[in-house]
């Protein structure tokens, strides 16, 4: 299964050093769900969600697909992750290269 199915349908995916969710957040309390991509760092013991921007979506699927598409486009070396942390951006980068292959 490639790892755009399996983190869609199984919610996340296990990486070198890191296990990267997807979350919907509502924080602010609005109506609408904000797709957010989080990342645990087994090396410093933290979550940390990625910054990217993602776009919204009128269905719960369409924000997982915008999410996942957003995701894809970091492994492809289209965008770089932005996190507010140098080093567990580069760290991210270099176990997202398992899922080019």
């Amino acid at each position: 299964m490639d790892w755009k199915r399996r983190l869609r349908e199984e919610g996340f995916l296990e990486l070198d050093g890191f296990r990267v969710e997807l979350s919907l957040d509502n924080t602010f309390m609005d109506l609408d769900y904000i797709p957010r991509i989080i990342v645990y760092d087994y090396e410093n013991g933290k979550w940390h969600v990625l910054r990217n921007p993602i776009e919204g979506g009128s269905s719960f699927e369409e924000l997982w697909d915008n999410a996942v598409e957003t995701l894809e486009r970091i492994v492809n070396g289209e965008e770089e992750p932005i996190f507010g942390e140098e080093e567990v951006g580069k760290r991210f980068i270099e176990s997202l290269k398992a899922l080019r292959d």
